[in-house]
């Protein structure tokens, strides 16, 4: 097959990102891959890039012009190389075949507004993204929908009325050879940063702090054994949280290791991975420290907790504004080791059924369905 995939960027560094970096290096394998992107920074042999510049402006437009943009850029190309199927990703273009929902705006949007108890309303580039949304969801916009979790899909029912034969649920992968048990990494990473073995090392990773909960980790570190220290990874800013840690009394316990491209280091060095989002698909994070064979903790809203069995395989909690709630879960597992380790293996060997070669075979599957 002649496929077109259409992704904003294409790295390993963000969710979307990584996930057209691992199904694209798998369909090169058998087919023709064309690759629409305004950023990349990850070689695959045989891929076949097409650079659209990126824009400068405010949010609302990036996200509205590249939409536009990716779909005026992949219908010339079309007429050119007659693709057998054209791929998007969320809102990154308004012309697709197959568009793979990482999550429904609108129920995120809606999530977000309950926590700060006001009425629905949205900035610009929210707007923007629903339209988007909206349109793409629109019965012959698309062949086929991919949802990343079985709640992404009744949430595209949900709002959109969409049919249930018209979406596929395939959940997201994790590279289980990237991610494993590594005890020379977590040796090293912790001497580095002076972690006795006797601490509880808390990994929280993510790339928007306030949407994924990280301020009800930190408030929850008072209410935890002292020996556990809390290691958040991602780009945003951390002035408010780490005024946050100071406030209450832990900053000593947290430390910020800013945006990383080597984020498997610090899983494998993590004893326990916290995660209180407040809305996600099913988030790459969770499967990552699965398939690394730690626990992780994460709220039920969390696409990724279909997954998880509570108690065997992951520690799952309702409230993700409820730090008594989480620091309540981390005691279990920081107090009891061999706890840690028997979730931790049952994790890993959940994390091995989704594997990328599995979901890329079941993706295909849907890819191949259209073309019968």
């Amino acid at each position: 097959m002649k496929i077109a995939m259409i992704t904003m960027k294409f790295d390993k560094t963000t969710g979307i990102a990584r996930y057209a970096v691992e199904m694209v290096e798998r369909l090169v394998k058998e087919h023709q891959v064309h690759l629409i992107t305004r950023w990349d920074d990850y070689q695959v042999p045989d891929l076949h890039i097409h650079r659209s510049p990126l824009i400068n402006g405010p949010p609302f437009l990036q996200v509205g012009l590249n939409a536009v943009e990716n779909a005026r850029r992949v219908k010339q190309l079309d007429k050119r190389e007659n693709f057998d199927l054209i791929v998007s990703n969320g809102a990154e273009s308004i012309l697709q075949d197959i568009v793979t929902m990482h999550s429904c705006h609108r129920a995120g949007v809606e999530q977000h507004n309950k926590e700060r108890g006001r009425p629905f309303t949205i900035r610009p580039a929210d707007w923007v993204i629903l339209l988007i949304e909206r349109h793409n969801c629109r019965k012959g916009n698309y062949s086929k929908i991919i949802a990343v979790s079985e709640s992404v899909k009744q949430e595209l029912m949900k709002y959109y009325h969409i049919p249930d034969e018209d979406i596929i649920v395939i959940h997201n992968g994790v590279n289980i050879d990237e991610f494993k048990p590594d005890p020379q990494t977590r040796f090293e990473v912790r001497r580095r940063y002076d972690v006795k073995e006797r601490d509880i090392m808390m990994l929280w990773v993510g790339h928007d702090f306030r949407g994924k909960g990280l301020e009800f980790a930190i408030k929850a570190l008072p209410m935890v054994s002292n020996d556990v220290k809390l290691f958040v990874v991602g780009g945003d800013n951390p002035s408010r949280y780490k005024q946050l840690a100071q406030e209450f009394g832990v900053s000593d316990r947290v430390l910020f290791l800013g945006r990383s491209t080597n984020v498997s280091q610090w899983y494998a060095a993590s004893d326990i991975f916290v995660f209180p989002t407040a809305y996600e698909g099913c988030p790459l994070v969770v499967l990552e420290a699965m398939a690394t064979g730690i626990p992780a903790i994460t709220t039920r809203i969390a696409g990724a907790a279909e997954l998880i069995s509570d108690g065997y395989d992951g520690v799952l909690f309702d409230d993700h504004t409820d730090a008594g709630e989480i620091a309540q879960k981390i005691n279990l597992l920081s107090e009891d080791q061999g706890l840690r380790e028997t979730i931790g293996s049952n994790a890993r060997k959940t994390a091995e059924d989704y594997s990328w070669d599995k979901v890329a075979l079941r993706t295909m599957e849907v890819y191949q369905s259209l073309r019968a």
